[in-house]
């Protein structure tokens, strides 16, 4: 029997990242070989992005690559972008079949099975049709120290730039019981860090029953893996009790991750966002007060319409007297079938991306600053790749000295910052 070689490229979140990997450990590895993107191979599979214009440009560049690299080879698109937009991809040259997320559990048949065809064939459903959380179970990562664990999919909310619920559909959970038989999966496979992720973690559990704090508190109970790491919440969800769960609890990492987007009240409206600055600040000094050594971060828009000089400065201003750590920053790109797609006051893209910069440049600062406030002081450093590694609370570390190995967990001093990293030598250097 002859074997087949794959290639996978995964665009996009963590859930995107986690769906290729359950995919590639759903191959026999008696019939399939995993070979990088760099390599020739029988088949590519593409598992795509659609949150901007950039991402889906960027899913057609891979697959140019490969027809290319390639022209017998098999190519698979799936993802979101082909979800939402399949009609596009089919009029790309070099597809051969194009796999909604709802039909993600058919791809090992697909790369098993495909040839290449003369007309992409297209098997994309309905996503909406899915009421229960489907997802096989991982049990690994290629060159990863970190896990993650995929416990959400889908959003019920309908922000007004957003597209990603019609490429996920509505909200789903995985049963906590199963969250933490998948937790220990991964913790016999070597893992000392799981992060848990979703489309909208934040509503994990309202399908079944639960809640996240409960899945939490049966996390702490069990203490399966040293690190669980919370991916990004909603600040409309946030609250007092959480923020003092992690603040008392032995496995939960200190770090918050929560999707601010603007900092104008006006803005935070036509996005259809459900809070107001007063309360995002509100949650980040609660936790700055209960957890002071708690990493805070956030995603932020800039150039969504309507979003004038007046706007950018509120959202500036409530960022820099926050306690956030650092940004994610990124322009606001047009998605059709969006309510914001028709909105009046586009902003010209030369003064989103100076917008853009300044947001940037404040993040560094921010983070830079939450940096140095630990030079002196002795963290826990998991060791990921290479000589650098990261604290439970977010703080980005390059080992200085010793012979720090990807697993290990280190104590380490930090010394120094440099650029957006910190320089942490070994205690036992």
């Amino acid at each position: 029997m002859s074997v087949k070689s794959v290639s996978f490229v995964t665009l996009g979140c963590k859930v995107n990242q986690y769906d290729t990997n359950a995919v590639m450990g759903m191959l026999p590895p008696e019939e399939f070989v995993l070979v990088p993107f760099t390599e020739r191979a029988d088949c590519y599979v593409i598992n795509t992005c659609t949150v901007t214009h950039k991402a889906d440009a960027e899913a057609r560049n891979y697959i140019n690559r490969v027809r290319k690299a390639n022209p017998d080879g098999v190519v698979i698109v799936t993802g979101c972008y082909a979800q939402v937009s399949p009609d596009e991809l089919e009029d790309v040259e070099g597809v051969d079949y194009i796999v909604g997320n709802a039909d993600k559990l058919l791809l090992t048949e697909v790369i098993m099975q495909g040839a290449k065809q003369q007309k992409p064939k297209v098997i994309v459903s309905d996503v909406f049709r899915a009421r229960e959380f489907e997802s096989p179970e991982i049990k690994g990562f290629s060159e990863r120290t970190r896990a993650f664990l995929k416990v959400q999919d889908g959003c019920n909310y309908r922000c007004t730039f957003c597209i990603i619920p019609f490429a996920r559909g509505r909200s789903r959970s995985l049963p906590t019981l199963e969250v933490i038989r998948r937790m220990e999966l991964l913790r016999d496979a070597g893992y000392k860090e799981v992060v848990l992720t979703g489309i909208h973690l934040s509503s994990y559990g309202r399908d079944i029953g639960c809640s996240l704090l409960s899945l939490l508190e049966e996390i702490e109970k069990s203490r399966i893996v040293p690190r669980v790491r919370l991916s990004s919440l909603d600040p409309a969800d946030m609250s007092e009790e959480l923020i003092d769960f992690v603040a008392h609890s032995k496995t939960i990492c200190p770090s918050f991750h929560m999707a601010l987007q603007s900092g104008d009240a006006d803005v935070l409206r036509r996005m259809r966002r459900r809070y107001k600055p007063e309360l995002f600040l509100h949650y980040t000094d609660l936790i700055r007060e209960k957890i002071p050594q708690a990493a805070i971060g956030t995603d932020v828009m800039v150039g969504f319409p309507g979003e004038g000089d007046e706007e950018f400065s509120n959202s500036y201003i409530l960022l820099e007297k926050s306690a956030l750590t650092y940004f994610h920053v990124f322009p606001y790109s047009m998605r059709k079938n969006t309510p914001a797609y028709t909105m009046p006051g586009k902003v010209e893209t030369g003064v989103a991306k100076r917008r853009s910069a300044v947001m940037r440049g404040l993040g560094r600062e921010k983070k830079v600053s939450f940096y140095r406030g630990f030079i002196g002081e002795v963290l826990t450093v998991l060791v990921e790749r290479g000589s650098k590694g990261t604290t439970p609370n977010y703080i980005s570390v390059r080992v200085v000295g010793g012979d720090p190995k990807p697993g290990d967990q280190i104590q380490a001093r930090i010394v120094d910052v440099r650029g957006e990293e910190a320089l942490g030598v070994p205690l036992s250097h």
